[in-house]
């Protein structure tokens, strides 16, 4: 098994197969794998069939591959050790009643923005957010939210291995569009999603920072807001920021320029 710089390469290359199969809602074929991850079918295969073996990976009877039952083991083992869950479920709740929107929170995970809790508003029309699911980075309030809180080098390096699918006529698609929305972003504190990944739907969201200053979730909203520049959604801002703000100060984050 070779190695570099004390990386598995095999390890790696499963992950990223895992990866391709977390953005399927259906099972895909070894030759699509294959395709979108740029290695052999016979690297593929012997990576696949090692993952089924330890019900990382199921089969179906038509040869095609699936996420298997070990992973949802896995990510409820990991739920039940999240202390970030139940600490920021108080900041959802108020959050979201504030705002009558539903609100939602998520993590950074490498390259991934996952969102695993949210609070539904009983106003209005019921959203439920994405949980469990890989975010786009491009089209979501969340998403580049986590590319601002990146190095411009590493956002490049980032962006080069993530296809930039136009999900809505408004999403950014064009890298110099997504970099100076990125560059707004940075500049207020939060992130706003303009009908970038489903029509009709807005979203904001905020950096909620650890105790060493790192942005490790996003704390947010979603609804049908008319418009970004209502004074509904602006008020969802001002207390988007402020619950941000006071999950932080929970996580033990000294206070900075970063929340103004």
């Amino acid at each position: 098994m070779g190695e570099n710089n004390n990386k598995v390469k095999s390890l790696s290359k499963a992950i990223e197969l895992l990866d391709i199969l977390s953005l399927e809602n259906s099972s895909i074929t070894l030759s699509e794998i294959s395709n979108r991850s740029g290695y052999p079918k016979s690297t593929v295969h012997a990576l696949l069939s090692t993952m089924r073996d330890k019900g990382l990976i199921k089969q179906q009877s038509n040869g095609s591959y699936t996420l298997g039952i070990k992973l949802f083991e896995y990510g409820c083992a990991v739920s039940r050790s999240f202390d970030i869950t139940s600490l920021s479920r108080p900041y959802l709740e108020k959050l979201s009643r504030l705002t009558h929107s539903s609100a939602v929170i998520s993590m950074f995970d490498n390259s991934n923005v996952v969102s695993f809790d949210y609070f539904q508003s009983s106003n209005g029309i019921q959203i439920t957010p994405e949980i469990g699911s890989a975010l786009p980075l491009h089209a979501t309030s969340q998403g580049k939210l986590y590319l601002s809180a990146l190095k411009d080098s590493e956002i490049d390096k980032l962006l080069k291995r993530k296809k930039l699918v136009p999900y809505t006529p408004h999403t950014l698609i064009d890298i110099s569009d997504l970099k100076n929305n990125i560059n707004t972003i940075r500049s207020k504190g939060y992130a706003i999603e303009d009908g970038e990944y489903k029509i009709g739907l807005r979203s904001v969201c905020a950096p909620v920072y650890d105790s060493e200053g790192s942005v490790k979730y996003a704390l947010g909203i979603i609804g049908f807001f008319r418009r970004v520049e209502s004074e509904e959604f602006l008020s969802a801002i001002k207390h988007t920021k402020e619950q941000a703000y006071n999950l932080s100060l929970a996580l033990g984050y000294t206070p900075n320029e970063n929340f103004t």
